[in-house]
C-alpha cells in the first residue's frame, strides 16, 4: 500500500503538531509506533453499529481496547491512515471463542456495501458519511489489486489521548446472523508511552 502524505506533512508529524494544540508537547518525544485498534460488534439486526463504544465491557479477542475503552492512554496518540472491515465467526457453542476471522466479502453483504461510516471525537463528527462502496477495489482509488478493501483516508484524523472516540457505521435493515459478527480496524502511525527512553 501507498503511504499518503499531505505536501511533506508526515502523519507522525501532523500528529505532534494536533498534540501540541491540546498542550500535549510530551508526545514527540514518545515512542513512534504503529498503532492498530479493533473492535467487534454482534450482526444481530441493529443498523448502527457504534465501534469502541462501551468497549471495556468487550472481551480480548473481540477487542485490545479492553482497559482504557474508546480513550487513548496518557502519553497514547495515533493518527488514522486507514480502516477495514473483517467478519468474525464464532462456535455455537461457545459464542466468545472465535472460529475463524476473514475478509469482509463487501460485495456479498449489500446491507454493509450500502452503508456509511463516519468518525467521532470527543463528540464532533471529524469524518462524516464514507459509502462503504469506496471501500470495494473497484472504486477504491488505492487498491492496488482485486482483494483490496482497505480503505486510506485524504486526510488524515489524529486523536490525542484521553479524548473518547467512536467509530460509526450506519446500515440498511439486514437479516441477524447467528454466531457472526462484523469487526472494524483502525490502523496508522502513533505514539506510545516511553516513561524512561525511545527506541
Amino acid at each position: 500500500m501507498r503511504e499518503i502524505t499531505s505536501g511533506n506533512i508526515t502523519p507522525q508529524m501532523k500528529q505532534v503538531f494536533v498534540n501540541n494544540k491540546f498542550g500535549n508537547s510530551g508526545i514527540k518525544k514518545q515512542q513512534g509506533s504503529t498503532v492498530i485498534k479493533y473492535d467487534t460488534l454482534p450482526l444481530d439486526g441493529r443498523t448502527e453499529f457504534r465501534f469502541f463504544e462501551g468497549c471495556q465491557s468487550r472481551v480480548f479477542p473481540f477487542t485490545n481496547s479492553n482497559t482504557e475503552g474508546n480513550k487513548l492512554g496518557v502519553g497514547n496518540s495515533m493518527t488514522i491512515e486507514r480502516i477495514y472491515l473483517s467478519i468474525v465467526t464464532t462456535s455455537a457453542v461457545s459464542p466468545f471463542l472465535p472460529t475463524a476471522i476473514a475478509s469482509f466479502d463487501l460485495t456479498t453483504n449489500i446491507a454493509v456495501l450500502t452503508s456509511e461510516f463516519s468518525f467521532l471525537l470527543a463528540n464532533a463528527t471529524v469524518i462524516k458519511n464514507v459509502p462503504i462502496l469506496s471501500f470495494v477495489p473497484n472504486f477504491n482509488k488505492v487498491a492496488e489489486n482485486q482483494l483490496n478493501s482497505s480503505f486510506e483516508f485524504d486526510t488524515q484524523i489524529v486523536v490525542p489521548p484521553l479524548l473518547d472516540f467512536i467509530a460509526s457505521l450506519r446500515t440498511q435493515a439486514y437479516t441477524a446472523v447467528a454466531n457472526t459478527s462484523i469487526r472494524l480496524t483502525l490502523e496508522g502511525a502513533g505514539a506510545i508511552i516511553a516513561p524512561k527512553t525511545t527506541f
